[in-house]
């Protein structure tokens, strides 16, 4: 595939699960080009060297408006469209993982965007807690016929998407709604990432096709999933023509949860270790255990912090 790489949104609290999605795609789509998008100042130069990954961060974004109101949660995905190195590329988030061959997916040639397939037709009380709130769309964006596109909204966990498809006066103009009325959309940029790309398509700018290429793990069953996904003592097995980017969009798959079937991360983040490090055994498992008590330190840290500014309304 000309003129296309991986782009992997992350920051410094998942960079964790950010290496095991790199590892992820050179074990199973070989030497595609991948960017890191960082949010933050740590380093990635271990796997600079070792799997050629790129860097854009708020020192090498080169637009203003990019650098000082897209980076963060839930505004990072749309950075691409205007600085990525490739004029096509994938966007993932850093808690998932490719599993097969999904470039396959792409179709460049005749589209524009290629986004998940949903499982079914989202209902209004759907759309409003997921999305965006239907009046608040109504009252100001009239000629959006939202409706119509009910089947086909997505969680932009992951997307294929080319470079300059949209004008960053219109993604101003976005920041700018949001900043006034930040209850219309909701969970960061997914109500306002499907009304740019379904209003495009609306009005016949953006050529979009809905493929399944997503499967968000909190959805199914552990079992399920542990059938479709197996880890065998040689690696990934089962069926793996069946492509597909596997997002843990709830609990996170550390190494010990319970919550979800976390298997295929925890593969990928050891073949990044033995990769990047050359660790195995129980020198890598031990640095993988770090990190994941780095990680719960970060997250009830900051949920006390939370619940300290509730009690005292500061």
């Amino acid at each position: 595939m000309e003129d296309f790489g991986v782009i992997i949104a992350c920051c410094d609290q998942d960079y964790l699960f950010a290496k095991g999605c790199c590892a992820s795609i050179r074990y199973f789509l070989g030497d595609v080009p991948i960017c890191l998008l960082i949010d933050g100042t740590f380093s990635v130069t271990p796997l600079e060297k070792v799997y050629g990954v790129r860097v854009i961060n708020h020192d090498s974004v080169s637009e203003p408006l990019l650098r000082k109101r897209s980076f963060g949660w839930g505004k990072s995905h749309m950075i691409p469209f205007w600085e990525s190195p490739w004029q096509n590329f994938l966007v993932m988030d850093a808690d998932t993982i490719v599993w097969g061959d999904v470039l396959k997916l792409a179709n460049f040639q005749d589209f524009d965007f290629i986004i998940d397939q949903p499982c079914y037709d989202y209902s209004d009380a759907d759309i409003t807690e997921f999305f965006f709130d239907i009046p608040g769309v109504e009252k100001y964006f009239p000629d959006f016929r939202w409706q119509e596109y009910r089947s086909r909204y997505v969680c932009p966990g992951t997307f294929f998407g080319k470079r300059g498809v949209f004008s960053l006066e219109e993604y101003r103009k976005i920041l700018d709604f949001n900043d006034e009325h930040p209850e219309i959309f909701k969970y960061g940029d997914m109500g306002f990432f499907n009304l740019m790309v379904f209003r495009a398509a609306q009005e016949g700018k953006l050529r979009v096709q809905n493929v399944d290429m997503q499967l968000l793990a909190p959805d199914f069953d552990q079992d399920l999933l542990r059938k479709r996904f197996p880890i065998e003592s040689s690696g990934p097995g089962g069926d793996r023509t069946q492509a597909t980017v596997i997002h843990w969009c709830g609990p996170k798959p550390t190494l010990s949860t319970s919550k979800v079937y976390s298997e295929p991360m925890n593969f990928c983040r050891r073949k990044c270790q033995e990769d990047v490090w050359n660790r195995t055994g129980l020198a890598a498992e031990m640095l993988l255990q770090v990190e994941d008590l780095q990680r719960s330190i970060y997250v009830y840290k900051n949920k006390f912090k939370k619940k300290f500014r509730q009690l005292t309304g500061k």
